[in-house]
């Protein structure tokens, strides 16, 4: 019974490691451009790493509430 369980775990599990469906359609996270997600991995000084720095200042920006609205 143990080792049923055991492989019938094992045949779920190895169907849920990767981020690609069965279309051949990867998923990205929600709410990240393109120029975040690059800015992940990035370099700290390379021009990936300041689209990204300057998307998140972009983003800042528009939520900052102006005073008097």
């Amino acid at each position: 019974m143990r080792r049923a369980i055991l492989v019938l775990c094992t045949l779920l599990m190895a169907g849920c490691n990767t981020n690609q469906l069965e279309t051949g359609y990867t998923y990205t996270p929600l709410g990240d451009s393109p120029n975040r997600r690059r800015g992940y991995y990035a370099d700290p000084f390379s021009p990936e790493a300041r689209l990204s720095q300057q998307d998140r200042q972009a983003d800042v920006e528009q939520r900052r509430q102006i005073p008097g609205q």
